[in-house]
């Protein structure tokens, strides 16, 4: 969410998608209150075989051109490796690595026409890995790996860039103060990152002109 208000306070023009559709208006009136204007949405979840058909057509109906790409997948499950199944790598792999690679794939031509960018967010647990994240772990490694493949196959029209976050704070999901207190402390900069900090990284990364293929590893 902070992704697109940072995104529509520059003048950038949105489309918004994702799998929750109550979530999805609710953000577009929130833009549109604080910028101006709605952007329009197109709801699709990403686990269904059609999903990315879905998000390209309802994109293209919506806007003349994509010129960049922000790839901010979800969700973030616990699989500990006990009980670890096909299912879980499988529904993983599919939302954060899959339907991604597509989507760009079907956009690609739209932003070598425009010298555009994908920006996507990765983890930093791919090289700093932590326990009972088996599946999402090695989804977001997957994806890091495709992209990395991607700049090499699209360049030099698009550039394809990651930023692997560390742990970003979500008051919802904080509450105890203790596990706050001792997961930040895995940071050398003892905190916790903010929303604001990963929306000027992202930011900066469509911006870099003369970057792909690269990794931008923040708060670990």
């Amino acid at each position: 969410m902070a992704i697109a208000h940072g995104l529509a306070a520059r003048g950038d023009k949105l489309v918004l998608t994702a799998r929750d559709p109550e979530k999805l208006a609710a953000l577009s009136k929130e833009i549109a209150a604080s910028h101006g204007e709605a952007p329009p949405v197109v709801c699709a979840d990403l686990t269904r075989p059609d999903a990315t058909d879905t998000v390209i057509a309802g994109v293209r109906a919506a806007v003349p051109r994509v010129d960049d790409i922000v790839l901010a997948c979800g969700p973030f499950p616990r699989t500990p490796f006990a009980t670890l199944t096909r299912e879980d790598l499988l529904h993983t792999l599919t939302v954060h690595a899959i339907a991604p690679l597509l989507l760009v794939q079907g956009f690609a031509k739209d932003l070598a026409a425009c010298k555009g960018a994908v920006v996507a967010l990765g983890d930093a647990g791919v090289t700093r890995a932590y326990t009972n994240h088996v599946a999402y772990i090695t989804a977001k490694g997957a994806l890091q790996t495709g992209l990395r493949a991607l700049a090499v196959e699209l360049a030099p029209d698009v550039r394809v860039n990651l930023v692997a976050l560390g742990i970003v704070a979500d008051p919802e999901a904080d509450g105890d103060p203790l596990r706050t207190h001792r997961l930040a402390t895995r940071s050398p900069l003892g905190r916790f990152g903010t929303p604001e900090e990963v929306v000027h990284v992202v930011l900066a990364m469509l911006d870099a002109t003369w970057a792909t293929g690269e990794i931008w590893g923040v708060g670990r």
